[in-house]
């Protein structure tokens, strides 16, 4: 699988490509000096294969989307790199060694002109003889703009005294942003494909009924069209019920670092906080119906935080309980008692165990709040 890189990580492993032995006689440089009569059958097993091909690689194209010599919807470029979900992203077709690029729109043999006839329901392409690297953008075919010229001799020569023009620079930089595979598949840039003005579409619409066969590429590209929509149903699916899976794991748990449950960690507290109450019964008297009504409270609480304010109306509610026991158990006495105004002042041990438990159960629901909102798409198709 093809690892995702930094453009710092891109610079090196691009020059790496012409500076390794894998020419015939060293490496590029020395391959180059060669005389043309030499080089000139050299497109396929050096442009295409040395060059081109570990380039897709390193903007991130896996050996099968790199789409070598393919049909592609009635012409076949050299490669014509693709994303499963994205279809084509953009052309590339190269030349020979011993060839110099012709951008001459006028010459109907140029290579620009070759290259614009390859541009089908993409609007980037590539032109590569190994020397040089043009990237054209062909919003308006009429009118190409060159995104990129690329002197790839004169990056080896700088690179080798270890200096790199601004130039050559920027378009290296331009090369790896612009047509990194990861660039096709962000959101941005689909919404952005998808958001095409309608006369910069019918500028590049084929016409149909004129006997040039475009019915039957309309026919394939609705066909592709499809299967994309279907691939993309499928991983939306696959990942909203693996985000669902991911959910469940979560909801079940207070944080992700958890060594146990939601429900095991608030039961054990919940279990401190009752043994700690019967602690404090000789001092408050609490009947059997007030215990009750603290259950009842620990289970509505559980269940549904939103049913209290806060932490401090729980703590409220539990204290006028115990105070009402208070007073009842101190009411005979000669010398009246004035019950507690807090908990942490009148029944402190109490307290310590309380309050984490009520804490904890909010933080729980808070969690479940935050975690149903994060999840809520995978939580409906799941």
């Amino acid at each position: 699988m093809t690892v995702s890189m930094s453009f710092d990580e891109f610079l090196p492993a691009f020059c790496a490509i012409f500076t390794q032995s894998s020419f015939p006689g060293g490496d590029f440089l020395a391959y180059l000096n060669r005389p043309d009569s030499q080089r000139s059958g050299d497109e396929a097993p050096i442009v295409d294969t040395v060059i081109s091909s570990p380039l897709l690689g390193l903007l991130g194209f896996e050996p099968g989307e790199r789409v070598y010599n393919q049909q592609h919807l009635g012409e076949r470029p050299d490669f014509a790199p693709r994303d499963p979900i994205y279809g084509t992203c953009f052309i590339v077709e190269d030349k020979s060694t011993s060839l110099s690029l012709n951008f001459d729109l006028s010459d109907p043999n140029s290579h620009l002109c070759q290259l614009r006839g390859y541009m089908k329901g993409v609007n980037l392409g590539l032109l590569l003889n190994g020397k040089q690297l043009a990237a054209w953008q062909f919003n308006h075919p009429n009118y190409p703009q060159r995104l990129i010229d690329l002197d790839i001799v004169a990056v080896i020569q700088e690179r080798n005294k270890g200096i790199l023009s601004e130039n050559n620079q920027k378009a290296l930089e331009d090369l790896f942003f612009l047509f990194r595979k990861e660039t096709f598949t962000d959101l941005h840039h689909l919404e952005k494909k998808l958001a095409v003005d309608e006369l910069e579409w019918q500028q590049k619409a084929l016409l149909l009924g004129n006997g040039d066969s475009n019915e039957a590429r309309l026919v394939e590209s609705l066909q592709d069209l499809v299967k994309k929509l279907q691939n993309n149903a499928r991983r939306l699916l696959a990942s909203h019920l693996t985000r669902f899976n991911e959910y469940q794991a979560k909801i079940r748990f207070i944080t992700d670092n958890s060594q146990e449950s939601a429900n095991q960690e608030i039961q054990r507290l919940r279990e401190r906080v009752l043994n700690s109450l019967t602690q404090i019964q000789t001092l408050i008297s609490l009947q059997e119906s007030e215990y009750t009504m603290i259950l009842d409270l620990f289970s509505q609480l559980e269940q549904d935080a939103r049913i209290y304010s806060s932490p401090k109306e729980v703590f409220k509610q539990i204290l006028a309980i115990l105070n009402g026991a208070f007073s009842r158990r101190h009411a005979n006495n000669n010398k009246a008692l004035k019950a507690p105004a807090s908990l942490e002042t009148g029944y402190e041990n109490f307290a310590i165990e309380l309050v984490p438990y009520v804490e904890k159960v909010f933080i729980w629901h808070q969690r479940q709040a935050k975690l149903r909102q994060d999840y809520q798409a995978d939580i409906r198709a799941g």
